[in-house]
């Protein structure tokens, strides 16, 4: 009988645990590694296109272009994203005065109109409802610290992030301009017989990360149009502009739509505008009961997985690894499912 439990099998998954441990503690250092390798994955496939479609005959060429392609398709976004936020902020700067008069004149009746409401009752409330006050008016003070804090973070944190972000451009260049001399390299690691069954194994991780991606495009799809016909009903003036910017922010994980729409909601509450903030609050919550909805079936049938499972997937990626586990999650089932299929991994025995 074949052994199965040998001490060098013990020592590869002590490697691999430990390794695992390492880049679990260490996730935010390797991220830019991780993002670059992942990207360079992705865009394999228009690679190969690109070098078929133009007959290259040097792989680098094909790298070459796909990456200015990325670049400034990535770029023209953030251009347009900026540009947008600049627009918006320079027009709320220009009605600044108007928008302090409005707040003022609103916080003197709320004060005139407490006051006159206190003044009818029993003085130990009147003395609890002004302790209580004093509480909120402290916790409002630590929580607009706290958000100046959160704000000087991170504009000190701009020049690191542009660091990051070259370093990743560099690693994706590099590591697709040799990918699939590392993926061989990889597979000749194992044995013949294991190789094959590790190389089953990825083809099924890659169908599996296509499809999580036209899961999240068709998802996205639908939060578009939907974005869309609503702000025609509640803003048609920005409607297409704001409902292509959601669409695009709605790629987010766990974020999505309700960054762009609950701020200005609220903004409009703040404002004066308490019909507009409404009706923006609402399609919020629809957009975010869509995405919650339609997602887990969605991308289950995308990528061969139950809703159940995908669902399960996504929320103990997202509880252990943060945003990144949101895509972790369900491929780490996957890669289980697919080990096991493929014999790597054995579990018959019965209780």
């Amino acid at each position: 009988m074949k052994e199965i439990i040998t001490p060098k099998r013990i020592l590869i998954a002590l490697v691999l645990l430990i390794s695992g441990f390492i880049l679990y503690q260490y996730l935010s250092v390797f991220m830019p590694l991780i993002l670059a390798f992942v990207t360079a994955l992705m865009l394999e496939p228009l690679v190969k296109l690109t070098q078929r479609t133009l007959h290259l005959k040097h792989r680098l060429v094909a790298v070459t272009i796909v990456f200015i392609f990325f670049v400034c398709f990535i770029g023209i976004l953030f251009y347009l994203g900026i540009t947008k936020l600049v627009n918006e902020a320079m027009k709320f700067i220009d009605r600044l005065p108007y928008y302090m008069i409005e707040v003022t004149f609103f916080v003197e009746n709320a004060i005139e109109q407490f006051n006159e409401t206190i003044a009818t009752l029993p003085q130990p409330l009147v003395e609890e409802i002004e302790r209580q006050s004093f509480v909120i008016i402290s916790k409002a003070n630590q929580i607009s610290g706290q958000a100046l804090s959160a704000v000087a973070s991170w504009v000190q944190a701009i020049p690191n992030l542009i660091v990051v972000i070259l370093i990743y451009l560099i690693a994706l260049f590099l590591i697709s301009k040799e990918l699939p001399r590392y993926i061989e390299g990889f597979y000749s690691m194992f044995k013949e017989e294991n190789a094959e069954k590790v190389r089953y194994m990825f083809q099924r991780l890659s169908r599996v990360f296509t499809g999580f991606f036209k899961a999240q495009f068709l998802v996205s799809i639908i939060i578009f149009i939907v974005s869309y016909i609503g702000l025609l009903l509640i803003s048609p003036r920005n409607a297409l502009l704001m409902a292509v910017i959601i669409w695009i922010i709605d790629f987010i994980p766990i974020i999505g739509s309700i960054v762009i729409l609950a701020p200005w909601g609220i903004f409009n509450l703040i404002t004066g505008d308490t019909h507009t903030g409404f009706q923006l609050l609402i399609l919020a919550m629809v957009l975010l009961t869509i995405r919650r909805t339609v997602e887990p079936k969605v991308m289950g049938d995308q990528i061969g997985l139950p809703p159940l499972p995908t669902l399960v997937g996504i929320y103990l990626g997202f509880y252990f690894l943060g945003v990144v586990g949101l895509i972790a999650g369900p491929l780490l089932i996957i890669a289980f499912l697919s080990a096991k299929e493929a014999g790597l991994i054995r579990l018959n025995f019965k209780i």
